[in-house]
């Protein structure tokens, strides 16, 4: 096995697998990237762990991936790689202690795969193009030159000076264009594995070299049809992946960051923002169970944080002050604290959070090995047949055996499934993400199908925020900056509901804000403790309520605000509800709330009051879910106290990204005021379903009726170069077209 250029120029060689002891053998240090150790020092974790996400170029096929993959597992020190061929970005995980991502980024290099930091924008493949232009530029002369020998130019001193000039012309088609095919051809080789890319290698060695036999005993040859095989080759690959840089764009912008907040001090003031306008600098507040959106360093003292969706360490971290913590980090402290950000939201690499699943369920890994299989057995089926093609043309007519296992070899090409299937999928993610909703498991779209039943929590799931506050007495001017520092530093939704009360709320940085579980908010200052929650808990005597409960804010038992507490559905709520139960499925609402409240929101809702069951506990809420038959149930939820259920239901999501039962448990996620989003999962995963269904049956029938044809040699293998990237083209647009529909229909 062979590597390339060592930093001397010299050719050396070097182990793929590594040697029998599993070591890795000598790599060439051609150009160690100056990026990786900052990369590596930013994916570290506590376990002595590294997590990398890169872009990755020249993935044409479910074959590249399974080729990247074995390269991967043979690395001392690799724990895991996921790899996006229809976004181009893989994800390694390995041991700290290990030269591992080194390693592996020259051998991908080499095998005609290099990698860089990861990127919101696609890089072209210039080299690809100029390839083409070239090979183009070639054919269009070697079509010229045949045209003579296709009017009978036959005889005379021209017509050796043109065969030896279209010979010339096919050589350097060869020597420019098929080192595309080749490499991969080669590489895969190399691991032991029979690549996608063999055949049509192996189809145009055999139209070169039969050309060039026929060109040395005298008799006429098809340079040209090489030449002209190459250009259309070149140019279906550049097709697709234009095709597929477009596609991985409208990905990449479509990451859902509009729907997200946080909380940002500007001098004394605390101003809530969209995450896609932090910038560097800035000044941030994160209250207990926050999400933090950009790369920053702590500001105060030290804090705690959970890991948990970053690298799957399970056990919360603790950063001292002026220490970095990473982008997509939980909050898991007890009072605000404060951050400075030292990334804005498109360089955090918050983003490839949002767009990643984390795991890999059941369905998702099942396509994952179906797609190995396709790769790892198609092409040596296509090889097979090719040869058997062959062999029967050898004794019906010798002329036409070697056209015919060209023809098989080029025409039968599955790259197009091997992409469009996981386009399809990265778009319904992206659609969704438009809406609001981030999907984190890979086999929920699949799971849609299977859905029958839906379970709603009430407070904070169908209602946005869980209550609206209604002002009854209002906090006076001098007590604003008090009352606004409290409730910006907590996520609970009564002080969410206050705080959209106010108007430009001032913020105070040496207040600590506690936050008492059941009871309310308390911060001491100069000896005086306010408090933010029941009557009874800020120590003022009970009033009648008729209109719903209320929150008090009081100075030392003496009140200084109070407000009235009423349900705050989602906008959408009802129509979303009227909407899958017209799909035939069975809506229940299930809560810990007192059953009259739940009984009103039912009604409210036109959910079936039979089906609505309130004063219920996390256990009495799971085990309802199991009674329901857990195969066929969607579980939605915001808190904690809902985890149970979610693991006892068969797919779950949530509104609350900023609870930890997010990291854990839940499918999907999403954010904003309106409700849809399952109406929206069941509708993109219902699209995405039909996409892949009809690209599979439109590539077995082509498939299946031109190698039927190639056999029959009703096929040349001039046709077959036209064909075969036009059918690879046809599938990834019509994916393309399918959810760019889609795209336009969503408001």
């Amino acid at each position: 096995m062979h590597g390339l250029l060592d930093q001397e120029g010299l050719l050396r060689f070097y182990d793929l697998g590594g040697g029998r002891d599993g070591a890795v053998g000598p790599v060439p240090r051609t150009v160690v990237a100056e990026w990786l150790p900052e990369l590596e020092a930013r994916g570290r974790d506590a376990s002595g762990g590294v997590r990398l996400h890169l872009d990755v170029q020249g993935i044409r096929c479910a074959a590249c991936v399974w080729l990247l993959q074995e390269v991967w597992r043979r690395l001392p020190g690799a724990r895991s790689i996921r790899i996006d061929p229809s976004l181009g970005q893989v994800t390694l995980a390995y041991e700290q202690a290990q030269d591992t991502a080194r390693v592996f980024l020259e051998r991908s290099s080499r095998l005609g795969y290099p990698m860089a930091p990861a990127s919101r924008v696609a890089q072209q493949d210039t080299g690809l193009l100029v390839r083409l232009g070239i090979c183009v530029a070639i054919a269009m002369n070697a079509m010229i030159l045949a045209v003579s020998s296709y009017f009978g130019l036959d005889d005379g001193p021209l017509v050796p000076l043109f065969r030896n000039v279209l010979a010339g012309l096919a050589t350097v088609s060869v020597v420019v264009g098929g080192p595309v095919f080749f490499r991969a051809a080669w590489s895969g080789l190399r691991a032991g594995m029979v690549h996608m890319d063999l055949p049509i290698s192996l189809g145009l060695l055999l139209a070169y070299g039969g050309s060039l036999w026929l060109h040395a005993h005298g008799a006429d040859a098809y340079f040209d049809t090489v030449a002209i095989f190459i250009a259309f080759m070149l140019g279906g690959r550049f097709l697709q992946q234009r095709t597929l840089r477009r596609n991985r764009d409208q990905v990449l912008a479509d990451d859902g960051a509009e729907h997200m907040r946080a909380r940002r001090l500007l001098a004394d003031r605390i101003e809530v923002v969209p995450i896609a306008t932090i910038r560097a600098g800035d000044e941030l507040l994160l209250a207990p169970g926050d999400l933090l959106p950009v790369r920053a360093t702590v500001a105060g003292s030290e804090a705690s944080f959970s890991l948990d969706w970053i690298s799957g360490e399970s056990a919360p971290r603790t950063f001292a002050p002026g220490e970095e913590v990473p982008a997509g980090a939980f909050f898991g402290g007890r009072s605000a604290v404060r951050m400075r950000a030292v990334s804005d939201y498109l360089g955090s690499g918050l983003a490839e959070l949002l767009r990643r699943p984390p795991d890999e369920r059941a369905a998702g890994a099942g396509k994952v090995r179906f797609w190995h299989l396709l790769a790892k057995h198609y092409s040596l089926g296509v090889l097979i047949a090719a040869a058997i093609g062959a062999l029967v043309w050898a004794f019906l007519d010798p002329s036409r055996s070697l056209p015919v296992a060209i023809s098989v070899l080029v025409i039968t090409c599955p790259c197009a499934m091997g992409i469009a299937t996981p386009l399809a999928f990265h778009l319904a993610l992206a659609l969704l993400r438009r809406r609001g909703v981030f999907v984190r498991s890979s086999a929920l779209l699949d799971q849609t199908r299977f859905l029958r039943k839906v379970v709603f929590d009430k407070t904070g799931t169908l209602t946005f925020g869980g209550v609206r506050a209604l002002t009854v007495t209002a906090p006076i001017a001098a007590d604003q900056a008090m009352l606004a520092t409290m409730v910006a530093s907590s996520n609970h939704p009564v002080s969410q509901a206050v705080l959209a009360t106010m108007d430009a709320p001032r913020f105070r940085a040496e207040v600590v804000v506690a936050e008492v579980p059941g009871q309310g908010l308390e911060a001491e200052v100069d000896g005086q403790v306010w408090r933010l929650g029941s009557r009874r808990f800020c120590g003022l005597p009970a009033v009648a309520a008729d209109d719903g409960p209320e929150c008090a804010f009081a100075c030392n038992g003496v009140e200084r605000g109070r407000w009235r507490l009423q349900e705050d559905f989602r906008s959408g709520a009802a129509a979303e509800i009227a909407d899958l139960r017209r799909r035939g499925l069975q809506v229940h609402i299930l809560s810990g709330d007192k059953p009259e409240r739940v009984a009103r929101a039912a009604a409210a809702l036109g959910v079936d009051p039979a089906l609505a069951t309130g004063g219920m506990s996390p256990e009495g809420k799971a085990g309802f879910v199991r009674q329901l038959d857990r195969a066929d149930t969607l579980m939605l939820g915001d808190g904690i106290n809902d985890a149970p259920a979610f693991a006892a239901a068969f797919c779950a999501g949530t509104p609350a990204m900023d609870r930890p039962v997010l990291p854990a448990r839940a499918d999907f996620f999403f954010r904003g005021a309106q409700a849809g989003a399952v109406s929206a999962v069941l509708d993109i995963g219902a699209l995405q379903q039909r996409v892949v269904r009809v690209n599979l049956t439109l590539a077995l029938l082509y498939n299946g009726s031109t190698l039927v044809a190639c056999l029959l040699d009703l096929m040349t293998p001039g046709l077959t170069a036209v064909l075969m990237p036009i059918s690879s083209a046809a599938l990834v647009l019509h994916t393309s077209i399918r959810f760019a529909r889609a795209r336009r229909r969503l408001p």
